[in-house]
């Protein structure tokens, strides 16, 4: 049993943070310092008070053996395993092990992720539930992102997270995880040294009677750290060093054996095993803290049987621990110390002899390439022919090992060409899969040199194509588009021809990437390859007038199969279908376009679900759903947005805090996505909407109209077809700024330029007349627009419009008419909650004495019922019914993550802590609602 003392006011804040946890009331606590200080005896005391408090506890670690194996911590908490009874952790098991789940592929991480996140909402749905998660230092990325995610809505779940880690968090994730405590309910406690008093408590408790003067001195060495501690008291018991006199126990004036350091005290409990089992457990080191009894068993050479005895003893030294289905290490120092007790030529041959072993036994990736990894040098042949056999789904599963192993594999030299080419090409393959684009178009290249297997180079050099291409480099993707012989099969033909032609349309030549693509798809409709017909109709999205880019999309759709590419480009044909539904259908329309796209980027689980979501972000700023543009923009997680294709997001966070009137949240994130750099500025504003509208309106905010509307003419340069008509939007605020400048030349370019694509989509076919009805100064023709905004549920843009018309009215004389229309456009604005945009209207309509009436403006109300939309009341009565996110997100047909923005929202509305007081109100609910 753990004895702990010197601790009671930590105790006491985890206490109170655990009654809260009790009371439906979800929180953080961070436990920190050196190891053997008692961060673990804290968490162990913790985890009994919850059980006896009915709430379901989950307990895993981080370990340095692991660290590069996604969600293995996690995984561990959650007792995930491919024998668990739980269908849904045995999927996750399988995801992790790179095995492909209802015969879809895709990133397995990120799609285990998102089933760990519905673990954790049906789990709070049932009871508090308290999470602990110790050894941060060591835990693996993913993990640590996950717990991010998690972390984040701990104020409106029964989840109480717990985390211990040795100081400084230096890494990064684990900072980020930190500074959560500054936004959520918990505590942070810094675990220093022991005081004198706590010290002889303990060593009082341990021997069972007072330490007498030789002793407490003695024991002054191990400043007050609890670990050393007590294994300085018991190698001195086991050595006789300790001398009884009455209740006082003393130390023998004879005795030279204290073990000076906590690690000479370790060492003297593993003499005191046979050696037998010292031999046996020093194999066991090597595997990780927390190992399976049948690998022990592989790499050690001995039946199960036999390594009974030995287990036991260990357990009984307090080596060992048997936490049900696995064996763990009491202490990971013990392990440690066992590990260095080898010498480094015999502790790298055991490595590669456990590596062989358990690869023998069909064991995963992550049990096998820690111990190639822990060796130098060249790899052994059967490790080549065991990296070059793997499935790639189960390279995937653990992307950053695979792509290091197979950078050192394909290093070393002499090896046979076939299975040279293999390791090289699975080596660019996971440099694809990591993002590398540059190095993977490199080693893509290299196999395209030595390769005579045509198939296999052309899907090779699609590869490089797009790596490439990522990479901006569209002149060197061009000549890589290029097949390699005239006689290549049709299907491979068609194949590259689509890639080709989206290169062709980077590079602004048009009319050579609509025949590509035209060619393509013929093509591959001929030789009937469904993947090929996606394709080309997803190259042909880029070129086709408006009201036919969703015919494409959807063919394209249609068409993919079940494999790694079609999985791939459903998530990048998902998030590009959402847009378009947007410009050009009806809202109802946009709104299951967005359900399906983010149930999508949840299931699947891919790099691409931050373009999910940083389209759903920048969609939803569009139609005027700012708080919903908000947290699909902070939803993909850091490492996603490092991404250059999505950092626009930022300018979407940006956009809507100035129209709020937070200017320093607005050029915080302007800083956060690089875009006020000088040398990019150009650049972004090129290359995105949402950056060039938030540098004009922040030039317009600090003053400078001139700087606005030069940002804005950029839109002028932007060549003609789908990159300028996606941009319509900004063709009126280049109207505006340039008539408010009195420069009429630009306005009438801007128009022209809005104009002249065919086939307008219904949002820029009334752009069109917004823009027309500016340069005539015609308020009626505005007034009819702005109705027209409103019937297809375009609010901001309804709320420009009747600026301007409220302006023209009143330059014209035309006061009652000039206020009534004011006070509607006020109104359009204060309903999206833009205070910016309110004070600007009425700063435009003042000097002609249109003000503010006292019942000019509707009073919306903040909090209470009222407050709350049609779809966030639904949620509030599912959540007082006691369903968990998952099941609402099954019932409304909606995604997880969606619910949970409901759910936080309806919280803050309402002024509730947790959803627990949600069910607790649930006859209240239902009197208001009848």
């Amino acid at each position: 049993m753990t004895i702990l003392v010197g601790r009671d006011a930590e105790t006491a804040q985890l206490g109170v943070s655990l009654s809260k946890l009790v009371s439906g009331r979800g929180g953080i606590a961070w436990i920190e310092g050196e190891p053997g200080i008692g961060k673990s005896a804290m968490a162990d005391e913790l985890t009994r008070a919850a059980a006896r408090a009915g709430c379901q506890v989950l307990r895993g670690s981080g370990d340095e053996l692991m660290r590069s194996f996604p969600l293995r911590m996690i995984a561990d908490a959650f007792d995930v395993s491919a024998r668990s009874a739980d269908t849904a952790r045995a999927e996750i098991a399988r995801l992790l092990r790179g095995e492909l789940v209802d015969g879809v592929a895709f990133d397995p991480v990120l799609a285990a992720g998102e089933r760990v996140l519905d673990l954790v909402d049906r789990a709070t749905a049932r009871q508090p539930v308290l999470l602990v998660l110790e050894d941060l230092h060591w835990a693996d990325e993913p993990s640590l992102l996950l717990c991010h995610r998690m972390a984040r809505a701990v104020d409106q779940i029964p989840l109480l997270m717990v985390f211990t880690s040795r100081p400084p968090a230096a890494r990064t994730t684990v900072a980020r995880l930190r500074a959560l405590l500054r936004e959520r309910p918990g505590v942070h406690l810094d675990l220093g040294p022991l005081s004198p008093a706590a010290t002889l408590a303990l060593a009082t408790g341990l021997v069972e009677g007072a330490p007498g003067p030789r002793l407490v001195e003695e024991l002054d060495r191990a400043g007050g750290n609890p670990l050393y501690l007590r294994e300085m008291l018991e190698a001195m018991l086991r050595d006789g060093a300790l001398e009884r006199t009455g209740d006082v126990y003393e130390l023998r004036v004879d005795a030279d054996t204290v073990p000076p350091s906590l690690l000479a005290a370790i060492g003297r409990r593993l003499d005191a095993l046979s050696e037998p089992t010292v031999v046996v457990l020093r194999l066991a080191a090597l595997l990780r803290r927390e190992f399976d009894l049948a690998h022990w068993a592989e790499v050690s050479g001995r039946p199960v049987t036999e390594l009974a005895a030995a287990t036991q003893e260990a357990i009984t030294a307090g080596v060992l621990a048997d936490t049900g289905e696995r064996l763990t290490f009491r202490h990971d120092v013990l392990r440690q110390a066992l590990a260095d007790q080898l010498p480094e030529a015999v502790r790298a041959g055991l490595h590669r002899h456990a590596a062989r072993m358990l690869a023998d036994a069909d064991a995963g990736l992550d049990e096998v390439s820690p111990h190639l990894a822990a060796t130098a040098g060249p790899l052994d042949a059967w490790a080549l022919t065991w990296l070059a056999g793997l499935p790639e789904c189960r390279l995937q599963a653990a992307a950053e090992v695979s792509a290091d192993l197979l950078a050192r594999a394909t290093a070393q030299s002499g090896l046979p060409e076939p299975v040279y080419e293999a390791l090289l090409a699975r080596y660019a393959l996971t440099l694809f899969w990591l993002g590398r684009d540059e190095r993977a178009c490199e080693v893509a290249v290299e196999v395209l040199r030595r390769t005579t297997d045509q198939e296999f180079e052309t899907r090779l050099r699609i590869l490089a194509v797009r790596a490439a291409g990522r990479s901006r480099r569209f002149t060197d993707a061009l000549q890589l588009a290029e097949p390699s012989s005239p006689d290549l099969p049709l299907r491979w033909q068609a194949r590259l021809r689509s890639w080709r032609a989206l290169i062709l349309l980077s590079l602004g030549r048009f009319d050579e990437g609509s025949a590509q693509a035209h060619q393509a798809l013929a093509e591959s409709e001929s030789c009937a390859d469904p993947l090929g017909v996606s394709y080309a109709h997803n190259a042909l999205a880029f070129v086709a007038a408006e009201p036919d880019q969703l015919h494409h999309i959807d063919a394209a759709l249609a068409s993919l199969d079940q494999d790694v590419e079609s999985a791939d480009l459903k998530q990048l044909l998902t998030a590009n279908r959402l847009f378009c539904v947007l410009l050009n259908g009806p809202r109802e329309e946009y709104d299951k376009a967005l359900t399906l796209a983010l149930r999508c980027a949840e299931t699947a689980g891919s790099m691409r679900a931050g373009v999910v979501f940083a389209e759903a972000a920048y969609a939803s700023y569009m139609c005027g759903r700012w708080d919903d543009a908000v947290a699909y923009a902070d939803r993909p997680d850091q490492e996603l947005l490092t991404n250059p294709t999505i950092a626009y997001v930022h300018a979407v966070v940006a956009l809507v805090a100035m129209h709020r009137d937070d200017r320093a949240t607005a050029e915080a994130r302007l800083n956060t996505g690089g875009f006020l750099v000088p040398a990019d500025r150009d650049r972004w504003i090129s290359a995105s909407g949402p950056v060039a509208e938030a540098l004009a309106m922040l030039a317009e905010l600090r003053g400078d109209p001139a700087g606005s509307l030069a940002v804005w003419a950029r839109y002028l340069e932007l060549p003609p077809g789908t990159a300028r008509s996606s941009r319509c939007v900004e063709a009126a605020e280049l109207v505006r700024v340039a008539l408010a400048q009195g420069d009429l030349a630009t306005a009438d370019a801007a128009v022209a330029a809005v104009t002249a694509d065919p086939d307008p989509s219904p949002l820029r076919a009334l752009v069109i007349r917004c823009c027309q009805a500016m340069v005539a100064r015609d308020p009626a023709e505005l007034i009819e627009v702005a109705a027209d905004y409103g019937r297809w549920d375009w609010p901001r843009y309804r709320a420009r419009a009747l600026e301007e018309a409220a302006v023209l009215l009143a330059a014209r004389g035309d006061l009652d008419d000039a206020r009534a229309v004011f006070a509607d456009a006020l109104n359009a604005w204060l309903d999206l909650g833009a205070a910016w945009d309110a004070r600007r209207v009425e700063a435009r309509l003042r000097p002609s004495g249109v003000r503010r009436g006292p019942r000019t403006v509707r009073r919306r109300a903040t909090h209470g019922w009222e407050a709350l939309t049609p779809s966030e009341r639904h949620v509030a009565r599912l959540v007082a019914k006691g369903l968990s996110n998952p099941d609402i997100a099954a019932e409304l047909f909606v995604s997880r993550n969606t619910v949970q923005t409901h759910v936080s929202r309806v919280l803050s509305k309402l002024q509730m802590r947790s959803r627990i007081e949600l069910v607790q109100q649930a006859d209240t609910i239902e009197q208001v609602e009848s």
